[in-house]
């Protein structure tokens, strides 16, 4: 017959004991490394193998049931997934378990208290920000920069333990938690305190690489989510990239325009010129004109600019500016000639 409703909480109930000492990974049948889309697919797999409609009666199948939704829960959260490798099921809980403001909090309007007085601890660690270099090419068609980085990760299942996997690791920095202290008769504050971790911790280092999006603009950030430091019972920070622009030798970018200086002789000037500029992606500008050109003049190439950033079918323009390289001197025969034009 169908499992009763009572009995299934209990099923549940005794699914979330067994979790705190079963390894989430061997639940789900799944390596420590597994990407997302892996741990989908074998939650998948195993919920149509153990679901309730199949195994009707099946208290154990239900058990089992109860325990792959469970381990599904907190690896296929990325928050979740991250305290539990640092502290197992109790970092886990203790991030989900509702806090309450102190006395002090609600005095001073603090604890950023959510609906039914809850708010959410939020355990996040610090970001670190790099400056990386994109060459002007990168940022018209869009390319990649990299950048390699050193920071500290919790090894996984080897608090207190010094031995076998765990030898590579050192202790982890100081751990901050939160204590209640009277300060004075009713009334009492929370404050942090400083402890040492029975974590291990090593250093790491890994190499990001992030895509320049088409006409992104100098100083444009680019964040790579829980990238940063681990420490334990923590989220990570994010690391953040952010875009420094290389000088180009032929082109100056306002925004989303271009700006170009271009020479052309006195002849040329006079009597109109025709010339091309190899755009930053390699096809030719042809600037040309019949008219008198005087010098500094500036000549509006319309949408040879930048590509707009997110409107990459908008574009912005290109100013040529002209400058006329006179002779140094005339012969005669040129002096004379000069003189019988003008």
């Amino acid at each position: 017959m169908l499992i009763g409703r009572a009995a299934l909480l209990l099923v549940v109930a005794f699914a979330s004991a067994v979790l705190a000492e079963a390894d989430l990974y061997n639940v789900l049948g799944v390596e420590e490394d597994a990407s997302p889309s892996q741990i989908k697919k074998a939650y998948r797999k195993l919920s149509l193998k153990y679901h309730p409609d199949k195994n009707q009666g099946n208290e154990e199948a239900a058990a089992k049931f109860a325990e792959i939704n469970e381990a599904y829960d907190v690896l296929s959260d990325e928050d979740k997934r991250i305290l539990y490798d640092h502290g197992g099921m109790d970092a886990v809980k203790q991030e989900a378990a509702p806090q309450h403001a102190s006395p002090f909090d609600m005095l001073f309007g603090g604890g950023q208290r959510q609906q039914g007085g809850k708010r959410r601890s939020m355990k996040k660690g610090n970001d670190a920000r790099l400056e990386v270099e994109a060459s002007l090419e990168d940022l018209y068609n869009s390319g990649e920069v990299s950048a390699r980085i050193q920071r500290n990760i919790v090894c996984r299942g080897c608090k207190g333990k010094s031995s076998g996997k765990c030898a590579r690791c050192n202790r982890c920095p100081n751990e901050v938690r939160m204590v209640q202290r009277q300060v004075a008769p009713g009334m009492v504050m929370q404050m942090q305190e400083e402890v040492p971790s029975e974590h291990r911790c090593r250093m790491e280092s890994k190499q990001l690489t992030a895509v320049i999006e088409k006409g992104m603009p100098d100083g444009a950030e680019i964040t790579f989510e829980r990238e940063s430091e681990q420490r334990p019972g923590m989220i990570p920070g994010d690391v953040i990239f952010r875009i420094k622009q290389r000088s180009h030798p032929r082109f100056r970018r306002d925004n989303n325009d271009l700006h170009h200086d271009m020479t052309i002789s006195l002849r040329e000037a006079l009597i109109g010129f025709r010339k091309t500029i190899q755009h930053l992606d390699g096809h030719e500008v042809v600037v040309e004109t019949s008219a008198v050109t005087r010098p500094g003049q500036v000549i509006k190439m319309d949408g040879e600019g930048m590509p707009v950033h997110n409107v990459p079918s908008q574009s912005g323009d290109l100013y040529v500016t002209i400058t006329v390289a006179f002779p140094r001197e005339l012969t005669q025969a040129q002096h004379t000639a000069v003189a019988s034009i003008f």
